[in-house]
């Protein structure tokens, strides 16, 4: 570089260093604060609704991979190899996706919800926001506390950095937290949702149904909570709005509401998608995470749909049959037919967060320990006969009868694999019921650590150890 561009360069930087200076004197003349924004009566609606920005909260290696439901990954999916062989890291940014989402959406519930209370509107319509808020709310912790277990609970508008450093919060805590949001919702959300999309009163009975019945199963334990379970499931399935669809294949590959949805995430074509058809794909291309085990294939019953139709073995695409199998619930096969690569892959198909299905599995399994088989087969066998491939053959996924109450147990546990893989509710299911041993009967040698204790909960981005003060979960540190 010459002396002349030198001295020219130190001037011009000497000028923007100025520049900057009395650029940054000014007052911004664009920036709205809180008061300002919410004068307009319309802006409490337009920040309860934009609070759905953070859904879904799914983050597909967290939830689903530490399963027995899946083989392993792509060897190209550099930080899914590791966690499929019970190797996750706190710096992975599946596990801080998974942190971070959830607390988005409930920094965000708590803004509107420290401003509502002196909102210019009618009461009924001021609580059906809150309440709307408190569902999201509730949503959000109940994905974390599953996930890390003991967790920060911030209830309260952050108004400066000290009050976003928390202690984390005993998990009983939380639920309780969470039911506490919930019943809120249930209880003063409207009938019917105004848009699209948004919650409504059965969709905060089913989160319910949910959630007691998770409280009722590990670690908690609290299993006073099944019959609380059965209830919220039976309102939902007795309230004649819902049915399941006829084909189990229509339930999915949608983009708007079917007879079977509670709440599902959207999308809108063109404007993005939900990812599940790269990361569920196996053609020439692309990157897959979430891959059908061969164990999990065999272990369905004969002439299953959710198998015929959810599990693509031997793919015919351009370059010839797949050689891995893959799920069809969110992949659009005609994108493998035509070559389309994962760049040019968008797929609007809609993401169940809530599905009718699983309040009859739900009250099946509540209903069976507290009552025992006699009436929890017609919860399960409804969601059986649904799945037949020939409704008329009673050869396909049999009725089921004759079994003792533990029999029945494991028997409703395999079923939630079968109907509710890859929507998020696996490495739950598995948390719940105590049964992380799959695992290692799977995989065995194969998995780096073995299965433990410290399964029970993910752990804690690293970021939010430092930040906030934290311990890291037991075994992760």
């Amino acid at each position: 570089m010459n002396t002349t561009y030198k001295l020219l360069t130190m001037m011009l930087l000497a000028i923007g260093m100025q520049s900057c200076e009395k650029m940054l004197q000014e007052e911004p003349k664009t920036v709205l604060s809180p008061e300002q924004f919410l004068q307009n009566p319309g802006s409490y609606e337009t920040s309860v609704k934009g609070i759905y920005s953070g859904l879904p909260l799914y983050v597909s290696f967290t939830h689903e991979m530490i399963t027995d439901l899946y083989a392993p990954p792509s060897a190209a999916a550099e930080q899914a190899l590791p966690i499929y062989n019970n190797q996750p890291t706190p710096f992975y940014f599946n596990a801080r996706n998974a942190w971070n989402g959830p607390y988005s959406m409930i920094k965000n519930a708590n803004f509107i919800l420290h401003y509502l209370p002196a909102a210019p509107l009618d009461e009924t319509f001021k609580n059906q926001l809150t309440a709307e808020a408190r569902f999201l709310r509730g949503y959000a912790f109940f994905n974390l506390v599953q996930l890390f277990g003991d967790v920060p609970m911030p209830l309260l508008l952050a108004e400066n950095y000290d009050n976003l450093r928390l202690p984390r919060t005993p998990q009983t805590e939380v639920y309780e937290q969470i039911v506490q949001d919930l019943l809120f919702a249930e209880d003063n959300l409207p009938d019917q949702a105004r848009q699209v999309g948004r919650v409504y009163k059965l969709a905060a009975t089913a989160l319910l149904a949910r959630v007691y019945l998770t409280m009722a199963g590990n670690p908690l334990n609290q299993t006073e909570r099944f019959s609380d379970a059965l209830e919220k499931a039976r309102l939902v399935i007795n309230s004649q709005r819902f049915s399941l669809t006829e084909d189990y294949a229509a339930a999915f590959h949608n983009m708007a509401y079917t007879s079977e949805s509670i709440w599902d995430k959207q999308y809108v074509p063109g404007r993005g998608g939900n990812g599940l058809h790269s990361a569920s794909a196996t053609a020439e291309g692309y990157v897959p995470t979430l891959i059908p085990s061969s164990n999990f294939i065999q272990s369905f019953p004969t002439g299953d749909r959710r198998l015929a139709w959810g599990i693509m073995q031997n793919y015919p695409a351009p370059n010839g049959p797949l050689q891995r199998p893959f799920f069809h619930k969110f992949v659009d096969a005609a994108l493998i037919d035509r070559g389309v690569l994962p760049s040019g892959a968008q797929v609007s198909f809609s993401i169940p967060l809530l599905r009718y299905a699983e309040m009859f599995l739900i009250a099946a399994e509540a209903e069976n320990a507290l009552n025992g088989p006699a009436q929890a087969y017609a919860y399960v066998n409804e969601i059986r006969r649904r799945a037949r491939v020939d409704k008329g053959n009673p050869t396909h996924v049999p009725d089921l009868s004759d079994l003792t109450q533990e029999q029945l147990q494991q028997a409703i546990w395999k079923e939630w694999d079968w109907e509710m893989h890859q929507e998020g509710l696996s490495w739950m299911t598995m948390k719940r019921t105590n049964t992380f041993n799959r695992i290692q009967q799977q995989r065995g040698a194969t998995l780096v650590v073995p299965v433990g204790l410290y399964n029970q909960t993910w752990p804690i981005p690293i970021e939010e150890i430092t930040n906030n003060n934290i311990p890291q979960n037991p075994l992760y540190q």
